[in-house]
């Protein structure tokens, strides 16, 4: 997980040059790993939400509250550049990424044992790419925590700030769901 050290998050609302770049040198490959494991964007598309990014939180930096968990704070940000993208973007409306189908999971929760006979089966890049694209956004955030990241469900929980419990209880729902788009597309 990221952190920051108060330090650090002092010397940005001061402006400072230096920790901006600390700040960049430690976050942009988090960024690029989370953009191209989610949406599946060209470079360039990557590369101007992330500079949008910069731009905008170096402003927003001050008037942050310490009282406030900084990563959420930033992440935060983060996600709304990349809704603000969706948003101008003709080719693929934002509606459709942040459509919420928590309603058509089922209640049964899945072993995370499943995914590794998920994955087993061989499916395509482009298949579990397509899959992916129908989670709610929440359900996105968690996947890329757990598989890509590796975080633990207490990591997520923090980050996330939702409960332990319901990290997995997504975590399950979310495999279950890409599990039944896999079978039902091969």
């Amino acid at each position: 997980m990221l952190e920051f050290d108060k330090e650090l998050i002092k010397k940005l609302k001061q402006q400072d040059h230096n920790a901006f770049n600390a700040f960049y040198l430690q976050t942009v490959d988090t960024f690029f790993r989370y953009i191209n494991a989610n949406y599946f964007l060209p470079k360039q598309d990557v590369e101007d939400i992330i500079s949008d990014f910069y731009v905008k939180r170096r402003e927003a930096i001050k008037s942050y509250d310490e009282k406030l968990s900084f990563t959420a704070y930033f992440r935060t940000i983060f996600k709304n550049i990349i809704k603000d993208h969706f948003k101008k973007s003709k080719d693929l409306p934002f509606t459709t990424l942040s459509k919420d189908e928590e309603n058509d999971f089922s209640e049964n929760l899945m072993d995370e044992t499943d995914l590794t006979s998920l994955i087993e089966n061989d499916y395509k890049f482009e298949q579990i790419q397509k899959a992916i694209k129908k989670l709610d956004d929440l359900s996105k955030d968690i996947i890329y925590f757990k598989f890509i990241e590796e975080k633990s469900h207490e990591e997520i929980a923090i980050i996330m700030w939702i409960s332990n419990d319901n990290i997995r209880q997504k975590i399950s729902r979310a495999i279950k769901y890409l599990k039944n788009i896999l079978e039902s597309d091969s």
